[in-house]
Formats: structure tokens, sequence, C-alpha cells
């Protein structure tokens, strides 16, 4: 028979080893997201729309098996947590489980954990490019607009003014 600890040791060590698979996979998908995103950003800028809906939708996809991987990892790291009787079991962290497992695991968790904060901050920083430039838009396309397109929208830009200091409703237009 085995006794109470031994049996918290291998569910400890299976519960582990679930949750390092789980970040592994997150790991892979933070890399894929980062590459779609690169992806998705060069058909913007070459104004390719099927590539950017073609990008787009695997832009979804991915994201929906992050939240899947995600959920996963909160639903084990919390069992982890309880069996480990942390205060409160879905605030485990890597370190909390270091000390009940082997070194080879204990290294690809940190090595696993390092990553994915890595590729978060990379992330952010591609998303954050993003939302610096979108205020941007109207601005940054009328540089790339030709001379009579341009002279066009000038001519629009000072009928319109003329309106407003005029009075006019733009109601009528729409």
């Amino acid at each position: 028979m085995m006794t109470d600890d031994q049996r918290k040791k291998i569910e400890i060590r299976q519960l582990a080893g679930e949750l390092s698979g789980i970040m592994n996979r997150l790991h892979q998908l933070h890399e894929e997201l980062s590459q779609i995103m690169v992806d998705l950003d060069e058909s913007r800028m070459q104004a390719d729309y099927e590539a950017v809906a073609l990008h787009g939708n695997k832009e979804y996809r991915v994201l929906s098996r992050i939240v899947d991987e995600e959920r996963q990892r909160l639903i084990i790291g919390e069992e982890l947590g309880d069996i480990l009787s942390l205060e409160i079991p879905s605030q485990i962290t890597v370190e909390d489980v270091i000390p009940f497992v082997d070194d080879e695991l204990a290294k690809k968790f940190r090595s696993l954990r390092d990553g994915i904060r890595r590729q978060s901050c990379e992330l952010r920083a591609q998303n954050r490019l993003g939302e610096m430039l979108h205020g941007q838009v109207f601005e940054h396309v009328e540089v790339y607009l030709s001379p009579g397109t341009r002279a066009w929208v000038d001519t629009t830009e000072n009928v319109e003014q003329d309106r407003i200091e005029q009075g006019d409703s733009f109601e009528a237009d729409f």
C-alpha cells in the first residue's frame, strides 16, 4: 500500500507533467501568434486584403487555442496548488512546484516560464506599435495619395470647411 506522502508525490509529478505540456503548447502558440502578427502587419502594409483576412482568421484560431490552453493551465495549476496546500491554490507559481519535481523538469519549467514572459513582452510591443499607429491612419494614407487625389481631398476639405463656416448641415449629404 502507498502512503499518503507517496500518493501525493505521484500526483504532484503527474500534474506537473501535464502543466509542463500545457506551458510548452502555450510557448509554441505564442511563437505562432507572433509570426501571424508580423504577416498580418506586412499584408496590411501591402494592402493585400485577402491576405489580411487569411491571417486574421489564423490569428483568431491561435488566440482561441491559447484561451483553451490557459483554461487548462488554470485548472491543473489550481489542482496542483491544492495538493501543495497553498493558501490560495489558484495563485501557484513555478517556484512553488520546483521543490517537488526532478531537476530536469524544474529546468524545463523555468525555461518555459521565462520564454512565455519574454514572448508576452514581445507580443505587447507588437500590439503597442499598432495602437500607436492607429491614430495616424488617415494622415499616413494621405501621404500616399496621388497628386490629383490629394488635390481633390484638399478641395473637398475646403468645401466642407466653407459649409461649416456658413452653418450648413451635413445631414443632407447622407
